[in-house]
């Protein structure tokens, strides 16, 4: 028989509180749900007049419409892949790897009842969370800070830092020469979807049990709660402590002036069946 997902509660927001320039989208389906995030874009290439991580993240969101949900985890994320692989050999100009689209993806399967997730997303299933986070974002979150630390040392005022944000411009280098690493194994090596092909052993599967409410989430909320007003009260307790994200929650961005957030954010909570 068809299964309908019992899902309790989303919530989808851009940085920029635009839902035009979101990178992150939810995906619902009749067995599946899915978390995408599109990463944020190391190049200045624009795919059909967006940046290449909102790009990528509406494009996997239609082709999920015509995915099958009794595919392997490494089919389906193949599958995914190969949608980006596509659209990047369309294109008629020359790109380097900085410009391609680029996904991260969890998926929360009914008939396998397992989340697979390929990507820095994060998930909850009962009261244990499974965060992704990338060894080299957070190397790259503190060598932010402590560029950040010295400007201020040097006499910058922090609204000085939020407008200019030279821990930013500090780590960019860092941020293209990390592409090297994609899909590759080493220690600083971890999964993306960006059309050249996945690693199926660094999928994660995770078994969900009947009854289990589970959470699906890209990493715009540093810490997973158990429902969204829980998670939305420790980013916003975050945002106004830290609202350039190197004291508390080093990360490789802050909020940028105008901006609601530091990043994207989605949240999907679901009861499995």
């Amino acid at each position: 028989k068809d299964i309908t997902l019992k899902v309790i509660e989303t919530f989808l927001q851009g940085k920029e509180n635009d839902p035009d320039t979101c990178e992150d989208g939810i995906f619902i389906g009749e067995n599946i749900a899915a978390v995408l995030d599109g990463v944020t874009a190391k190049g200045t290439c624009l795919w059909k007049g967006k940046k290449s991580g909102c790009f990528g993240k509406n494009l996997l969101l239609k082709y999920l419409e015509t995915c099958r949900d009794t595919e392997k985890p490494e089919e389906f994320f193949s599958g995914l892949d190969l949608q980006l692989g596509q659209a990047i050999e369309e294109r008629t100009d020359e790109i380097g790897p900085e410009d391609f689209p680029r996904v991260s993806v969890i998926v929360y399967n009914e008939r396998w009842r397992e989340i697979w997730s390929y990507g820095d997303c994060q998930c909850r299933i009962h009261d244990k969370v499974y965060d992704h986070a990338k060894k080299i974002d957070k190397m790259n979150g503190e060598l932010r800070a402590f560029y950040l630390e010295y400007f201020l040392s040097q006499g910058w005022s922090m609204e000085e830092l939020e407008e200019e944000d030279p821990g930013r411009k500090a780590i960019e280098k860092n941020l293209i020469m990390q592409l090297a690493f994609e899909n590759k194994p080493g220690k600083f090596s971890y999964p993306v979807l960006n059309g050249q092909g996945i690693r199926p052993s660094m999928i994660k599967r995770y078994r969900v049990n009947p009854g289990e409410e589970i959470v699906l989430a890209s990493d715009g909320y540093p810490a997973l709660k158990g429902s969204w007003q829980e998670s939305e009260k420790a980013l916003q307790d975050l945002l106004e402590q830290d609202p350039m994200c190197f004291r508390l929650y080093p990360s490789t961005k802050g909020v940028k002036p105008g901006n609601v957030s530091f990043d994207d954010r989605a949240y999907c909570r679901i009861l499995a069946e």
